[in-house]
């Protein structure tokens, strides 16, 4: 008597694995990094970085006191995009920081 496997695909397998592990939420987070400069565009993304999340808190790393100050301005709008790319409200405050050199 042969028993069948049930077949899994990989990304099945690997959603399993990520949530056995409990970085389902990592996971998430990771999202509103990888997600930056698609959101802020070209432009922005030339001159800031987002470097990590935590605790609500997207981190970016911008090259000049400049474009700090004009990211600090636009921060609801980025705040607002970010929203709409992850599907739900993450990010509750984006800190500009300047580059580590």
């Amino acid at each position: 008597m042969t028993k069948k496997h049930k077949t899994t695909t990989l990304g099945d397998a690997l959603e399993n694995l990520v949530r056995s592990l409990g970085m389902e939420g990592r996971l998430e987070e990771q999202q509103a990094v990888d997600r930056w400069a698609q959101v802020v565009g070209d432009r922005i993304s030339a001159h800031a970085r987002a470097v990590f999340f935590d605790g609500g808190k997207l981190v970016v790393e911008v090259d000049s006191a400049a474009w700090r100050q004009e990211l600090f301005y636009m921060k609801q709008e980025i705040l607002n995009r970010l929203d709409r790319s992850l599907g739900r409200p993450m990010v509750q405050d984006i800190i500009f920081t300047n580059s580590r050199r």
